[in-house]
């Protein structure tokens, strides 16, 4: 019984501390600047990033120019803006602003997935859907231009000069969540949940480890800490090679390619390397395990004194 109980416990200590790894990153990406600073800072120098601002700032800007300085624009629109876009990428104020841009992504795509957590969900995938409000960075792409249009125009009596406040236009973008097709967006947002509690993971992983160690008699205990060791090395190589390294498949915008390769090159970048050490860890365990059990194997029996012969 108690070799039974050393194994279960030292194999769930291996599964809790391999989910107490994944709600640490999680927990991180969700809660924490860094992280998706890291990951994603970087995108407005990167090939690709002012064609798809501009696309993007160029739809919104068609809805909202006077009629007469749209058709003065006319056709020269596209080329118009890309230049505008590929110039104002080149401010200062840009970097702040793509970094409020992915905090308060983060911090609101947070906030909706505890929402979903305490009130449920309708069970659509599009209760995962991203809001990404590309509005500060259209304010900072935009203030030199509208400086230099007030500075420039200013003095017209009869112009408004509140009236160049629609250069920098709100810009929300909403990017659809791709779940497996029966996928509970609810469980998404469960493990948003338990992954603020990584550290008690943890902790559960160390007194089950030590409970097993303690119960299993004699050899039994490092079989069974080199079983663990096994389950952990082989979770922590499955994660390091699919979730922490993921591909997110062809993307119809060409535009946005090379960004969608840029950010899966950096979220790998970041989260491999924890998996790496976990797995590591796990085949350190393994061979400790392994001596363990050839160390007790060839340690000699210890005779009872009641069997010893008396002189």
């Amino acid at each position: 019984m108690r070799q039974v109980l050393s194994v279960l416990s030292l194999l769930l200590a291996a599964l809790l501390a391999a989910a107490a790894l994944a709600g640490f990153q999680t927990n991180q990406l969700l809660r924490e600047e860094e992280p998706i600073r890291q990951i994603a800072g970087e995108l407005p120098q990167q090939d690709g990033f002012s064609e798809l601002v501009s696309e993007t700032l160029l739809t919104r800007l068609e809805s909202e120019l006077p009629g007469a300085l749209n058709s003065l624009i006319g056709d020269r629109a596209d080329s118009v803006v890309d230049s505008i876009v590929a110039s104002m990428l080149e401010n200062e104020q840009v970097d702040e602003a793509w970094d409020q841009t992915l905090q308060d992504t983060r911090s609101g795509y947070t906030a909706q997935l505890e929402t979903l957590f305490d009130e449920g969900t309708t069970g659509e995938a599009s209760d995962l859907d991203l809001a990404v409000d590309l509005s500060p960075m259209a304010e900072a792409m935009t203030g030199p231009l509208r400086e230099g249009l007030d500075s420039a125009l200013g003095w017209l009596p009869f112009l408004d000069t509140s009236s160049f406040e629609f250069l920098a236009p709100e810009v929300v973008v909403d990017v659809e969540a791709t779940i497996a097709e029966g996928a509970d967006p609810y469980t998404w947002a469960l493990l948003a949940e338990v992954s603020k509690h990584w550290l008690v993971l943890a902790g559960l992983a160390g007194v089950l480890a030590a409970v097993g160690l303690l119960l299993g008699p004699g050899r039994s205990r490092w079989v069974a800490l080199t079983l663990s060791g096994l389950l952990g090395g082989g979770l922590g190589l499955w994660i390091a090679l699919t979730v922490a390294a993921p591909e997110f498949g062809p993307v119809a915008d060409q535009a946005a390619a090379p960004l969608v390769e840029q950010l899966q090159l950096r979220f790998t970048e970041w989260a491999q390397p924890a998996w790496w050490i976990f797995s590591a860890a796990a085949g350190a365990i393994v061979v400790v395990g392994l001596l363990g059990s050839v160390a007790a194997r060839s340690r000699p029996a210890v005779t009872p004194a009641s069997t010893r012969d008396t002189v």
